[in-house]
């Protein structure tokens, strides 16, 4: 159905709204932004738990997550960084993440959907599509003449014949322009391809700096830190398979010193381990990685040197 520009904006205006960053630079939403929706499910720091030592024996106090509804408005890549990884890892595995779960069940995810795909984007290359509804709660999609929405809260309009042409349009012009899908067997090939000398070039120019792996709406990695000795918190944060010390043991021994390994495991777990455990890929295709690497690293043209190495 239809319904206006209007009716939308203020259905979204009684939830408390946040846009994911893509979404608000595409579409201009009145509403405070977050990088992904990882932000609101795994936030970078918060506190699971207090201790105190008091008459002789520690005493430990769960804290519950905030269990706020939030109504969040992202990509479709998006939506599929958390309903097949982030709940995969946190909701579907055991033990299940308490914080994350009460997260999750409070959030309403909506997807809106892409008219176009930026120089960086590529889901259709790991099993997306800019137009997907899978996972949300709703689905909506800017028109001329208004917004298009499927799911419940709004009453509008059936389409009429030109918004009708106008859809068949962009789902045209959207499969001219996608960018084709990786090998059907590319998880195969880069577990063969482990041992080639080719990641040493591959390599060459990352920075190790991270920051791919903080933009990421499908990195989950983390730390836990006391803070405090005889009274404090114990202490989740975001970390990095990229950073030097994420796999330093406690005897010194560390199974990827070299900047190499770190990033042939990145690469490995999203196209390769993850997809051949689980189905499906680590990556979304977002492209956030490499929009914002500060050195153009692109993932995109390691995948494939690797894969046609390996072919």
């Amino acid at each position: 159905m239809v319904v206006t520009h209007e009716a939308f904006l203020e259905w979204l205006s009684r939830e408390k709204t946040f846009v994911t960053e893509t979404v608000a630079r595409r579409f201009r939403l009145p509403f405070p932004s977050v990088p992904t929706p990882k932000a609101v499910l795994l936030p970078q720091r918060e506190a699971l738990y207090r201790f105190f030592w008091a008459k002789r024996t520690w005493n430990v106090h769960p804290l519950p997550p905030e269990g706020t509804p939030v109504l969040l408005l992202a990509a479709p890549c998006e939506v599929k960084a958390v309903t097949d990884v982030l709940d995969t890892v946190f909701l579907k595995s055991t033990p299940q993440d308490p914080s994350y779960a009460t997260r999750r069940k409070n959030l309403v995810l909506g997807a809106l959907g892409c008219t176009f795909f930026e120089a960086t984007c590529f889901c259709t290359r790991v099993g997306g599509h800019p137009l997907s509804r899978e996972g949300a709660d709703f689905f909506v999609l800017p028109l001329s003449s208004g917004v298009y929405f499927e799911g419940e809260g709004l009453s509008g309009r059936p389409l009429a014949s030109s918004e009708k042409e106008e859809l068949e349009a962009l789902v045209a012009d959207l499969e001219k322009t996608a960018p084709p899908p990786f090998p059907e067997k590319t998880p195969e090939y880069l577990y063969e391809a482990f041992g080639r000398d080719i990641w040493e070039d591959i390599a060459w120019g990352c920075l190790n700096c991270g920051a791919c792996t903080f933009l990421c709406p499908t990195c989950f990695c983390f730390d836990l830190a006391l803070e405090g000795r005889l009274r404090g918190a114990m202490i989740r944060t975001w970390d990095s398979c990229m950073f030097p010390k994420f796999t330093l043991h406690a005897s010194s021994h560390n199974p990827r010193s070299h900047p190499m390994q770190r990033v042939r495991q990145r690469i490995l777990h999203k196209f390769s381990y993850y997809p051949l455990r689980k189905g499906v890929f680590g990556c979304v295709g977002c492209g956030r990685c490499v929009a914002l690497c500060p050195v153009n690293w692109d993932i995109r043209e390691a995948v494939e040197r690797v894969v046609s190495c390996a072919l």
